[in-house]
């Protein structure tokens, strides 16, 4: 016999996809996660609950280097094309509010740290 029950996956909350230029998520950056066609980037939104989006190219370099816990802003702002003229791509700002204690240092970021092992 089929069950009635309607399964729904937990952790992910709402996707979002970016279509309109000017479409902002605020809230509490939660890192990335990988999804069914590439990584994800997850927020406690200040609306109230978890987004998930994707995480277009542009958009990951732009959030790599900023740690989980941190308040961002990540604002839509359309498609462009790349200086050759040749490819469109999806455009993106980003905000911390605290940038001192929100971004990685690069040697973190690789794992690495200044001092010497010897």
């Amino acid at each position: 016999m089929a069950s009635l029950k309607r399964w729904v996956q937990v952790g992910q909350g709402e996707f979002f996809k970016w279509t309109e230029p000017n479409q902002a998520i605020e809230g509490v950056w939660q890192g990335q996660t990988d999804g069914q066609y590439g990584p994800l980037g997850l927020v406690d939104a200040d609306t109230g609950g978890r987004v998930s989006f994707p995480l277009h190219t542009a958009l990951l370099q732009r959030v790599e280097n900023i740690k989980k816990g941190a308040e961002i802003r990540i604002v839509y702002t359309g498609k462009q094309q790349t200086k050759d003229g040749k490819r469109t791509f999806k455009a993106f700002d980003v905000f911390v509010a605290n940038p001192e204690k929100d971004l990685v240092e690069p040697a973190e970021a690789e794992g690495q740290s200044e001092e010497v092992p010897f």
